[in-house]
């Protein structure tokens, strides 16, 4: 694909306030038309989208450097391996706290196979791996999302009871937000 004969289709990018912040509200009153961008295929199936604002020299450099790395790219979950080796997460649960493994809930036929499908898919991509003891047992919860979808939640109330509070809290977000806007 050469620069000349691209076709030419509208950039979206997102502009923020203060009211877009808030998780609960749709962002799609956020998005508007920014510039122009055109596909550019790194492997077969593989595209990205590129800005018609770079000049020739920066587009023609940015291509040849994507194209020499698109194996260096994780075009699914399941390229995002981790590898206990380098990362182990652990928490520091009080040593007098006794453990709790939950009654397990039902779930209804449509919640069961959403939920199925999701630890399928975190099975898949190795983010999560089956455990074979019952010291701390927490349940699934399935939220419905404005969209209708579902978002599978853990129930950890017991274990947040066992852990230490956090020293350092982190400060709140809208806050940092707003007191960045304008610079």
């Amino acid at each position: 694909m050469t620069i000349n004969n691209i076709e030419r289709e509208p950039r979206v990018g997102i502009s923020l306030t203060s009211e877009d912040l808030n998780p609960r509200k749709g962002c799609d009153s956020r998005i508007q038309l920014v510039g122009e961008t055109r596909s550019l295929e790194l492997a077969p199936g593989r595209t990205i989208q590129l800005s018609f604002d770079l000049s020739n020299n920066d587009q023609i450099m940015i291509e040849s450097t994507l194209k020499d790395n698109t194996d260096l790219f994780a075009w699914s979950t399941t390229n995002l391996p981790v590898d206990p080796l380098v990362v182990v997460h652990r928490l520091s649960v009080f040593k007098e706290a006794r453990y709790v493994s939950q009654k397990k809930r039902k779930l209804g036929e449509e919640r069961r196979l959403t939920a199925k499908a999701e630890v399928a898919k975190l099975l898949e991509a190795r983010f999560i791996g089956e455990v074979y003891y019952t010291t701390w047992l927490a349940n699934v919860v399935l939220v419905k999302k404005p969209s209708g979808r579902w978002r599978m939640c853990i129930d950890y109330t017991n274990l947040n009871k066992a852990y230490p509070k956090d020293a350092y809290p982190l400060p709140i977000v809208d806050r940092l937000v707003d007191g960045v806007v304008g610079n």
